[in-house]
């Protein structure tokens, strides 16, 4: 049985050409262009004050003199 990555990328048992690379890039594409959008939601969210209280702390702590 072959396994999805065949099924999708080679030639069909019934004798069927696969997907064209323009197709496939077009869904790319497409793939790309969505998880863009629903990740630039995220990124323009508040950072909630627990977070921006931790990073804080981090940073004072880089800040601060090295340890030897």
């Amino acid at each position: 049985m072959a396994d999805e990555t065949e099924k999708q990328d080679g030639p069909a048992q019934n004798g069927a050409g696969t997907r064209s690379k323009v197709e496939q890039n077009a869904r790319r594409e497409a793939l790309g262009t969505g998880l863009r959008r629903a990740y630039q939601t995220v990124l323009n969210e508040p950072i909630p004050d627990e977070f921006a209280a931790l990073l804080g702390k981090l940073s004072e702590k880089d800040d601060g003199p090295e340890k030897n």
